[in-house]
C-alpha cells in the first residue's frame, strides 16, 4: 500500500534521513522506534508531504504522494502537540478535517469525545496536555485515512485514559488501513504493534514482525559455574543485558550460539520472555535516551 523508497532529507544543512526504505501493509500497526534525533518525526512529515524529500519517493499504490496532491487525502499525520489547532474548538476541528478527508467519521469522533469526557465546544488551547493528545489522536483516527501516523500519542495521558486510547487505536485498524506510531513507550508498542521498524543514523536499520522477533531472538538467564566470565560472552552476537555476580541476562539470535552455550559449564540456563525494550537496548547500543 505505502512504499517509501530510499528517502533522503536534509534540514538546516544537517542530514536527517539518509536512505529510508520501508513498506507498510494494510491491516497492521507499525511501531517506529529509534533514539532521539534519528529522524522519526522528519520521516512522518516527509511521508505526509509537509517536507519534500531531497531524494527518493513516497508511493501509495504506485502514486507519488509529492507529485499528486490528491493522494494526500489518504494519509494523515498527528503531531505530538496540536499547536496549529489551538485556536479552534474541538467541534470546529472535526468540521475542518471533515472537509479535507472524504471518509471522516463524525459519529466515531463524537463517540470518542464522550468516551474521554472531552468538551467539544471548548477551544483546544483550554485542554491539558494529555487531553490534547486524546483529542488529536481520536481526530486522526476519525479521518479513516488509509495511513494514519501518530507521533507520541500517549504523551501526557494518564494511566486510565491511556488504556482506553490504546484500545481505540487497536479498534481503528481495518483491512484497508494501517497505523504508524512513533513512540518511546516501548512497552505500549509491545502490546499493540504487529511490526517494528528501527531507525538508526537516519536509516531504516531493521524491520521485524514482533512474532518473528520473539521466535528468533532468545532472552536467557545464565549462571556459570566458574567465577571468571567465559569467552562465550565476548562474542559479537551475544548481548549482556545485566550481570549480577555469576548470573547473566543475555540476548542471542543464533541457534548455533545457544548450542555452544549448552556446552559451557553452567549451573542454570533459563529462557525469559523477550520485551521490545530489551531488543531496542541491544540494537541502539545501550539505554541512553531510550525513553
Amino acid at each position: 500500500m505505502l512504499r517509501i523508497e530510499s528517502v533522503h532529507k536534509k534540514i538546516d544543512d544537517k542530514q536527517v534521513l539518509s536512505g529510508v526504505s520501508l513498506c507498510i501493509q494494510p491491516g497492521t500497526i507499525i511501531g517506529l522506534i529509534g533514539r532521539n534525533g534519528t529522524g522519526k518525526t522528519t520521516l512522518m512529515r516527509t511521508i505526509v508531504g509537509i517536507y519534500d524529500p531531497d531524494q527518493g519517493q513516497v508511493m501509495i499504490d504506485d502514486i507519488n504522494v509529492h507529485k499528486r496532491a490528491q493522494s494526500k487525502k489518504d494519509v494523515v499525520f498527528i503531531p505530538d502537540s496540536p499547536v496549529a489547532l489551538e485556536g479552534y474548538t474541538l467541534q470546529q476541528c472535526a468540521q475542518l478535517f471533515g472537509r479535507i478527508y472524504p471518509n471522516f467519521d463524525g459519529f466515531f469522533f463524537l463517540e470518542a469525545m464522550e468516551r474521554f469526557q472531552l468538551p467539544v465546544g471548548k477551544p483546544v488551547r483550554s485542554l491539558s496536555k494529555g487531553m490534547k493528545m486524546l483529542f488529536s489522536t481520536a481526530l486522526g483516527l476519525a479521518t479513516r485515512a488509509r495511513v494514519i501516523m501518530l507521533d507520541e500519542p500517549t504523551n501526557g495521558v494518564d494511566a486510565v485514559a491511556k488504556k482506553h486510547l490504546l484500545a481505540l487505536i487497536m479498534e481503528s485498524v481495518t483491512p484497508d488501513s494501517a497505523i504508524l506510531i512513533s513512540s518511546h513507550m516501548l512497552h505500549e508498542l509491545d502490546r499493540i504493534a504487529d511490526t517494528v521498524v528501527l531507525l538508526r543514523d537516519g536509516r531504516t536499520d531493521e524491520q521485524w514482525t514482533l512474532e518473528d522477533l520473539r521466535s528468533q531472538v532468545r532472552k536467557l538467564q545464565v549462571v556459570f559455574a566458574e567465577q571468571e566470565p567465559p569467552a562465550w560472552l565476548q562474542q559479537e552476537q551475544v548481548h549482556v543485558l545485566q550481570q549480577v555476580g555469576r548470573v547473566f541476562t543475555v540476548l542471542i539470535e543464533s541457534e548455533q550460539l545457544y548450542g555452544t552455550l549448552r556446552q559451557q559449564d553452567t549451573l542454570l540456563i533459563e529462557e525469559l520472555p523477550l520485551t521490545l525494550e530489551d531488543w531496542f537496548s541491544w540494537k541502539s547500543g545501550g539505554d541512553g535516551d531510550v525513553a
